[in-house]
């Protein structure tokens, strides 16, 4: 997996880093922390700091003139996408990440009463860090002593525990404590969110200057990164996806990937960013996790929230509606796995042209990237025809599906070319 230095930056992450690992007195893996969120991420530093700890980190740049980093972070291998943290909730479910990170991003968490901090407590576990580095610049501010104790407020109201500062970081814990919130929920503090059916995706919803409380959501202490793979989430049940249905898929991702490399006929090592983009839940993933690879699972808009069990098993993604463009940098991946999703927008609450997103596709896969594309025998065929006229190379194959029946495969391989 290619790693390509930026030496001011990875110094300054080094030294957030280590100061960030005294304060919690030990490694990230043993405070329970597996999956990420870096928001502001530059060209995702930290990430790969964490890279080697079998961390997940799904990092985020802003729709603004540093969205081009976002370029430099895939480049390395690291999951990055361009995002943004304004009026929307953003693509992830809800209780995903054990710490999210902000280090001179810039992003004015004590305005608004707060409403973009309770984002970060939708996305932050129980007993989950928040970790702040605020940029020099607002220490010399006359009103960072004004903004510093709005902080102290907010958090407080949340039922954050201020854990330690250090120089440039402060690090709160969300604590477990839903007595805590209805307590503050009294003192006219917070209000407590209304109940939302998780099993929907949260794509596009306003952001709510309210607070979710742990009841409202299953959780459960989750195993360690590498028992994660398997975890059972309770989200499936609810979705009416049984514990042997989960088995059976993780399965039958395992024996399909092996055979997507013998007929892609490919080093592994030379693929490194990859995107699912229908996700399920998450076994095509999976099957990937030995390798040094890393999948972006994405989980239509318009489908059930099977991203919260993905979270889960310790793996990152995103929502997201095929309709329109993703947000990322053209030429980014190396590899597109598309199962029964063009015929989901052809039939589904939401449609659209099969052009459209197989010009999506093309405009996010690299030169010499492969795409993988199974669906009804009927749409493949249509695709295979189509597919020349994005320059694409394409072979027919047959494999079986998970109704042991046999199922037209399209391996697609984008040629790199020039205009003459």
């Amino acid at each position: 997996m290619r790693k390509i230095s930026y030496g001011g930056s990875l110094v300054a992450v080094h030294i957030l880093s280590m100061e960030l690992l005294s304060i919690l007195r030990g490694d990230l893996r043993s405070a329970g922390v597996v999956q990420v969120l870096d928001i502001g991420c530059g060209v995702a530093s930290f990430s790969a700091y964490l890279q080697p700890l079998d961390i997940q980190t799904m990092s985020f740049a802003p729709k603004d003139g540093h969205e081009n980093q976002i370029q430099f972070a895939l480049e390395r291998g690291i999951g990055a996408m361009i995002s943004v943290l304004a009026t929307k909730q953003l693509p992830f479910p809800r209780r995903s990440f054990e710490m999210v990170h902000c280090s001179r991003c810039r992003v004015d968490w004590h305005a608004n009463d707060g409403i973009l901090l309770k984002e970060v407590d939708r996305l932050l576990r129980p007993q989950g860090y928040f970790v702040y580095s605020a940029p020099p610049v607002y220490r010399k501010d006359k009103d960072y002593p004004v903004i510093w104790q709005k902080l102290i407020n907010l958090t407080t109201a949340m039922c954050w525990k201020l854990i330690a500062q250090q120089v440039q970081t402060a690090i709160w814990l969300k604590e477990d404590k839903d007595s805590c919130l209805s307590e503050n929920a009294k003192k006219n503090l917070l209000t407590i969110c209304e109940p939302l059916e998780i099993t929907i995706p949260q794509w596009q919803s306003p952001l709510s200057n309210c607070i979710t409380s742990s009841d409202q959501y299953d959780f459960r202490k989750l195993p360690p990164r590498s028992d994660r793979l398997g975890v059972y989430s309770k989200i499936l049940e609810k979705l009416g996806v049984s514990p042997e249905m989960y088995e059976l898929n993780t399965k039958f991702w395992k024996g399909q990937v092996s055979q997507y490399w013998k007929l892609i006929g490919i080093n592994t090592v030379d693929i490194r960013n990859v995107m699912d983009m229908n996700a399920c839940y998450g076994g095509f993933s999976v099957a990937l996790s030995n390798l040094p690879i890393w999948v972006m699972n994405i989980v239509p808009a318009t489908m059930s929230n099977t991203l919260s069990a993905i979270y889960d098993r310790g793996l990152i993604g995103a929502f997201h509606d095929w309709c329109n463009p993703f947000s990322t940098y053209p030429r980014t991946y190396d590899l597109l796995h598309a199962y029964h999703l063009l015929s989901h927008y052809q039939s589904g609450e939401r449609s659209c042209s099969i052009e459209d997103i197989l010009l999506e596709m093309d405009r996010i896969i690299r030169p010499q990237g492969y795409i993988i594309i199974r669906d009804e025998d009927s749409l493949v065929l249509r695709i295979k025809g189509i597919a020349p006229k994005f320059l694409w190379d394409v072979s027919l194959h047959m494999l079986e599906n998970e109704d042991k029946k046999m199922e037209l495969v399209l391996i697609c391989r984008k040629k790199f070319w020039t205009i003459v």
